[in-house]
C-alpha cells in the first residue's frame, strides 16, 4: 500500500510542476485609502506570439473588497476584455514587434479615486521564425548570373564589385518571422584554389512600410544576436558584395542560404540561391610551361641526335572571352631537348618555336576537368640545335604550366 501511495505523491508532483511551469503568477501589493490587498496576476503561456490570445486572471484575497481592479496590457492595439469572473483576454496584434510588455493595475477605490500600479507581470512575444524558401526573396542585381559553375556569366572588375543580393521583401510571406540568412562570397582561382571567403550574417522580414518599426526590430534584433549588430537599417533591402582581390579570370561564387545557427532545424541543402561569376582577363596571356618530351618524328632522321628529357617554353595562350579557358592550341618558345630546363649543350639540346595542342585543355571544354596545371598532348616544334642542322620535329609532350 505505501508504494501505491508513494505513486500517486510522486504524479502529483509532476503534473503540479507542470502546471506551475504553465502558468506564471504575479503577485502586486495595492494600497488604497481605506484598505491594503495583494493581487495575485496569472498567465497562460510564458511565450506569445503575433496572434495568439493572451488570458489574464485576477486573484484577489477577499470577494467582499470594494476596490475596482482592471489588468491593462500595455501593447498598442490592444484592448483587454472580461472573458468571464476576473478572466480577461485579448488578442497580439499580428503587426506587434517582439519583445516584453508589461501589465499594469488600474484600481478604482470605493471613494471613486484612480491608482494605476506597476506589476512584475510581463507578457513576453516573440516573433515566429520560419524558414522561407531562399529564391522566393532573394535576387542579385544589376547581373543575374550563372545558375552553375560550368556556365559562369563574364563580368568585369567594375561590373562585379557594382553586384549586390537584394531581399524582395514584400515576397516574405506574412507571419513567417524575420529571415536570418548567411551570404558566402568565395574567390576561387583558375587552378581551383580558393583565394578569399567573405561571410556575412544578415536579416530581413516582411516590411509593413513603417520606417519606425524597422528601427524597432533593428534594436531588438541587434541586442538578442550579437552575430547581427552591425547591420545598418539599409540591409534589410540589399547587402552589396564587398571583394578585395579580383584576380583575372577567377571564379566567384555567390552563396545565399538561411543562417542554421540562428533557426535550430535540419538543414535543407536545396534550400540556397548560387550564383557564379568569372572575373574578365586579357585575351592573351603570357606563361610559362616546363615539360618531358618524346620525339615521335624528325625530318633529319639520317642526322640523329642525342635529345635531353626536358623543354622549357615562354607559351602565349588565347583567351576565350566567356568561359575563361585557354583555346587548346598554344605557341610556345623556348629551349628543346636538354638536360635540365635552363642547360643547353651541343650534345643535343637547342631552341625551338612550339606549336602545342593540349589534350587537357580540350576536356575542359566538354566539361571534363582535370588535375589543374598538368599538360598533356602533341607538339609540332621548328628546332634548331647546338652545331646541327635545323629541323621539324613532332613529339608527344607531358608537364605543367603556369
Amino acid at each position: 500500500m505505501s508504494k501505491i501511495n508513494f505513486l500517486y505523491l510522486f504524479i502529483f508532483c509532476i503534473f503540479n510542476l507542470l502546471n506551475v511551469q504553465a502558468q506564471q503568477r504575479f503577485p502586486t501589493l495595492i494600497r488604497s485609502s481605506l484598505e491594503d490587498e495583494i493581487i495575485i496576476l496569472t498567465i497562460d503561456k510564458p511565450v506569445y506570439y503575433p496572434g495568439d490570445t493572451v488570458f489574464i486572471k485576477v486573484q484577489r484575497n477577499s470577494s467582499a473588497a470594494k476596490v475596482v481592479v482592471t489588468p491593462i496590457l500595455i501593447i498598442e492595439g490592444t484592448v483587454l476584455i472580461t472573458c468571464s469572473d476576473n478572466l480577461f483576454c485579448a488578442v497580439i496584434p499580428q503587426a506587434c514587434t517582439p519583445g516584453l510588455y508589461r501589465v499594469r493595475l488600474r484600481v478604482l477605490d470605493s471613494s471613486g479615486r484612480r491608482y494605476i500600479y506597476a506589476t512584475d507581470c510581463t507578457i513576453n512575444v516573440e516573433e515566429h521564425q520560419i524558414i522561407e524558401k531562399i529564391d522566393k526573396f532573394v535576387h542579385l542585381e544589376p547581373y543575374p548570373g550563372g545558375e552553375n559553375i560550368k556556365s559562369p556569366v563574364t563580368l568585369s572588375r567594375e561590373q562585379i564589385r557594382r553586384l549586390r543580393v537584394v531581399f524582395l521583401r514584400d515576397s516574405i510571406p506574412p507571419g513567417v518571422g524575420p529571415q536570418f540568412v548567411t551570404i558566402n562570397t568565395t574567390v576561387i582561382l583558375r587552378d581551383g584554389i580558393i583565394l578569399q571567403n567573405y561571410e556575412r550574417r544578415v536579416l530581413t522580414f516582411r516590411s509593413d512600410k513603417d520606417p519606425n518599426r524597422d528601427h524597432a526590430m533593428l534594436l531588438q534584433y541587434r541586442t538578442a544576436y550579437g552575430n547581427y549588430a552591425a547591420i545598418r537599417p539599409e540591409e534589410f533591402s540589399q547587402v552589396k558584395i564587398a571583394i578585395d582581390s579580383l584576380p583575372d579570370w577567377a571564379m566567384i561564387k555567390i552563396n545565399v542560404e538561411p543562417d542554421y545557427t540562428i533557426k535550430i532545424g535540419g538543414y535543407d541543402s536545396s534550400n540556397s540561391f548560387t550564383r557564379y561569376f568569372h572575373v574578365k582577363g586579357p585575351r592573351i596571356e603570357i606563361g610559362f610551361s616546363v615539360g618531358i618530351p618524346k620525339v615521335l618524328f624528325d625530318t633529319r632522321a639520317n642526322e640523329p641526335m642525342d635529345y635531353g628529357s626536358s623543354s622549357a617554353m615562354v607559351r602565349f595562350y588565347y583567351v576565350n572571352e566567356e568561359s575563361g579557358n585557354r583555346f587548346p592550341v598554344n605557341l610556345g618558345v623556348g629551349t628543346f631537348g636538354v638536360n635540365s630546363p635552363i642547360d643547353v649543350s651541343s650534345a643535343g639540346g637547342g631552341f625551338a618555336l612550339s606549336l602545342f595542342l593540349n589534350v587537357i585543355e580540350m576536356t575542359k571544354i566538354i566539361g571534363i576537368d582535370m588535375v589543374k596545371k598538368f599538360t598533356a598532348g602533341i607538339e609540332v616544334a621548328p628546332f634548331f640545335p647546338i652545331k646541327k642542322k635545323s629541323r621539324f620535329l613532332l613529339s608527344a609532350q607531358v608537364g605543367f604550366a603556369l
